[in-house]
């Protein structure tokens, strides 16, 4: 039994020089022994063939075209491929002119007049960005492009040069392995209710008036709310339940049945909305249908019913919304529209509940309106009035969004909602049969169930995950989480509270084993992938933006990413920002996720070599042979977390795969199908093998020890990939692979300073037992001479040498 990353560059006897005088003998001998070569060369595990050579693990092409089977994603050689990924990116939901950031407000209310060219950075960025994201595995992109960026001038206006930018960007990503699916991003309807997403002439549409939002607490508006007293940005997510916000989204899914009385240019109201939004981005998906890169379109960034099933209009529910800041219930904010002064609560942060009432004040002393027309147009259809006697408002129809005006029926969001995917999965799958269709639910809320009727083909399960305690108070230090999925469902205090990182990660792990078999359960057995997840990186009072110190944002992130890589989970993590800076962070709602940052560390606390240190290089096509202090890592935060090993493309069906930070060891475990999979490429020789992306931010200082359990192996440095072909054919047989340093290695990952009694994370995990194992000590790469970019041409090998294997 051999591996073949023993092999030499030398062919054996079949590379000879032949021994023949005559020159037709010598050209024979000559096409005999290239014959062999090529032979050997595809035989071997990474060789590839002549119709498809091998490519990095973190290539997303290298393998065909991405389809699904049952929970997974595979690839034309039906391998099962576990994705991941960034968000491209949070500055993509602002203008570039004018400047969008939301801590200005300049122009803010000229929507028309707004341009997106340059998001999500400009086209002589792009190589520095897209070869940093290959460098970290990280290919998958899901690709925001707001409703606003394509619509902004008008209805049916498109901005074709925006367009046309997205093209060439997408074009790009090919060359560097990276596949994306678009993200029809928005948050809270707007940037002018206080998020992002749809364009501003959707509120003339529906007859509100933007530039009264803020007198009237119609929305917290980063751009508007700047001034003493006003609450701090992060409570943007507060705007789902007040009036702008709520409006909008129940007339988009429901103004048929909510508002009938309400068209706009001829048209009822939710169709008017739903039509631009639908031919808006079946416009994209035609412009985009030609693109390789594109395998497929989200139906709505974190859906939100508006009004819909609301069955207390005097007051919301702290267990399944965000009560911060300025709290008016839907009655107040009906009010508060329609020109009134009314008193309303203010919340702030507590424990152990997250907030608690704290003081009542006055809004809208100034009588303003929110509507365009002058009268609330919930006012109009009977949901509430003012009492004649009192003056004060009062609800006339209490269920009102809870039954079917018409019918009396119980109203259900979900019937909505599937509805639309239906109408949005055909707009899209019209123009590109084989997309993807990526379904969240609304967040921290099950999936709707999917129906006979309702649409199937291509559709992904893909929710959002967040430690929400954490992001909410911008604090982690390893001692203590919380299961505020748990809670918010009425689980006890106690029962929801885990201590120290090993509890972070058996807490998160849960969460997201909930998430995963409410997809399974709800939606079918259908891909998932979480489409964001991440943290926040200006946590702990920001001090990691003086000291250098990310110690905690990496045990942080570990965690979170550990209890994905436990759930066996495809990601995408929010987010990667071209634009981040310390100062402003995301340049959106005082938000900072990014993993990558334009500002570095104090120059006293970080080596002049350092990867944080931010300057100017040239980025090539081939990696060299650096590792952690690679120029690609510039600007990088948190990099010891978010670049890790990974199995991409599976030979069968993963079974348990896990990443130790602190000893550098990866272990991952998978099964033979049960039933073999007929390939979908015919033609190749090629057997089926499994590709682990394998970092050398991690593994480039300190030497490989590899194990597998049966088979061969190749490990190609240049290409950071691991080529595993077992070796065991058998139904349902398992193989493992494990990675680690070479004994007495010294892993440089950076942990911080841990005041955590929880040592579990510097504990290395004991290694199972291999049958048939062979062991590596990789002491140097395999050499690559490289014609053009890999994966794209023909790569020559030179030499192999340097790789020791021993059976053991």
């Amino acid at each position: 039994m051999s591996s073949y990353a023993s092999s030499v560059g030398s062919n054996s006897d079949d590379n000879s020089s032949p021994t023949s005088s005559s020159e037709e003998e010598r050209t024979v001998a000559a096409k005999k022994a290239a014959s062999a070569s090529k032979r050997n060369n595809e035989r071997r595990p990474g060789g590839g063939t002549p119709l498809r050579p091998a490519g990095k693990a973190q290539d997303w092409y290298s393998g065909g075209r991405i389809s699904s089977n049952g929970r997974w994603f595979r690839d034309s050689l039906n391998r099962t491929l576990l994705l991941r990924g960034v968000n491209l990116c949070g500055s993509s939901k602002l203008p570039t002119t004018p400047n969008g950031s939301s801590h200005l407000n300049e122009g803010f209310f000229d929507h028309r007049n707004v341009c997106f060219l340059g998001r999500p950075f400009p086209r002589d960025q792009a190589d520095e960005h897209f070869s940093r994201l290959k460098r970290w595995g990280l290919t998958f992109v899901r690709l925001l492009v707001p409703w606003e960026a394509l619509e902004h001038s008008g209805p049916g206006i498109y901005d074709d040069k925006f367009i046309d930018s997205l093209v060439e960007l997408i074009e790009l990503m090919p060359k560097y392995g990276i596949k994306c699916f678009i993200d029809p991003h928005q948050d809270c309807w707007s940037r002018f209710s206080g998020g992002s997403g749809a364009p501003g002439w959707t509120f003339e549409a529906a007859g509100l008036d933007m530039t009264k939002f803020k007198a009237t607490g119609a929305a917290y508006v980063h751009n508007t709310n700047q001034y003493p007293g006003d609450s701090p940005p992060m409570v943007w997510p507060t705007n789902y339940t007040k009036l702008a916000a709520s409006t909008m989204f129940t007339l988009f899914w429901a103004g048929d049945t909510f508002a009938p009385n309400k068209t706009y240019q001829g048209e009822p109201i939710q169709q008017f909305l739903q039509n631009r939004y639908l031919e808006c981005y079946n416009y994209l998906a035609r412009r985009l249908c030609h693109l390789d890169a594109v395998i497929g379109f989200e139906i709505m960034n974190e859906p939100h019913p508006g009004y819909i099933g609301l069955e207390n209009l005097k007051q919301y529910d702290f267990n399944s919304n965000l009560i911060f800041g300025d709290s008016p219930s839907a009655l107040e904010g009906f009010a508060l529209g329609d020109g009134m002064t009314v008193p309303i609560e203010v919340w702030v942060k507590s424990w152990p509940l997250p907030t608690k009432k704290h003081r009542t004040r006055l809004i809208n002393t100034e009588k303003e309106s929110a509507w365009l027309e002058g009268e609330c147009l919930w006012k109009q259809h009977g949901v509430w009035s003012v009492n004649p006697k009192t003056g004060q408002p009062q609800v006339d129809k209490p269920d009102y969004f809870t039954k079917d005006p018409i019918t009396n029926r119980i109203i259900d969001f979900s019937r909505f909602y599937l509805d639309f995917i239906g109408k949005y999965s055909k707009a899209i799958q019209s123009a590109i049969p084989s997309a993807f269709v990526f379904v969240e639910p609304v967040p921290n809320e099950p999936p709707p169930v999917w129906g006979p009727g309702d649409h199937e083909e291509n559709i992904v399960y893909a929710p959002h995950w967040y430690d929400l305690h954490s992001v909410f108070n911008k604090a982690f230090d390893g001692r203590i989480t919380h299961d505020v999925q748990g809670l918010s469902k009425g689980k006890n205090v106690f029962a929801a509270t885990y201590f120290g990182l090993k509890g972070a990660r058996k807490n998160y792990r849960g969460q997201l084993s909930n998430l995963l078999n409410q997809g399974l359960q709800n939606v079918g057995n259908k891909p998932c992938l979480i489409g964001e997840c991440g943290i926040p990186m200006d946590i702990n009072r920001r001090r990691a933006f003086l000291n250098g110190d990310f110690g905690h944002h990496s045990k942080f992130l570990d965690a979170v990413l550990s209890a994905m890589e436990a759930n066996l989970l495809s990601f995408t993590l929010w987010n990667y920002n071209a634009t981040n800076d310390n100062t402003y962070g995301d340049h959106w709602n005082g938000e900072d996720f990014s993993i990558f940052s334009l500002d570095s560390p104090q120059e006293d606390v970080v080596p002049i070599d350092s990867p944080f240190d931010r300057s100017y290089f040239r980025f090539e096509d081939e990696e060299s042979d650096d590792g952690r202090y690679h120029e690609s890592h510039v600007g990088g935060r948190a990099l010891d977390a978010v670049v890790r090993p990974y199995a991409a493309k599976v030979a069968g069906e993963p079974i348990s795969t896990e990443f130790n930070l602190a000893t550098l060891q990866f272990t991952f475990r998978f099964c033979n199908y049960i039933q073999t999979p007929v390939p979908v490429v015919h033609g190749s020789a090629m057997a089926f093998e499994t590709e682990v992306f394998v970092p050398s931010y991690h593994y480039d200082e300190t030497g490989l020890e590899i194990l597998v359990s049966d088979g061969d192996w190749r490990y190609v440095k240049e290409r950071q990939t691991l080529y595993y072909r077992h070796h065991d054919t058998k139904p349902g047989a398992v193989h493992s692979i494990q990675i680690k340093p070479l004994n007495g290695a010294m892993p440089l990952v950076s942990m911080g300073n841990n005041n955590s009694s929880d040592t579990s994370l510097s504990k290395p995990t004991t290694p199972e037992p291999y049958s048939r194992s062979h062991m590596s000590k990789v002491q140097e790469p395999s050499k690559l001479k490289s014609e053009a970019v890999y994966g794209r041409e023909r790569v020559k090998p030179e030499s192999e040498t340097g790789c020791v294997c021993t059976i053991m």
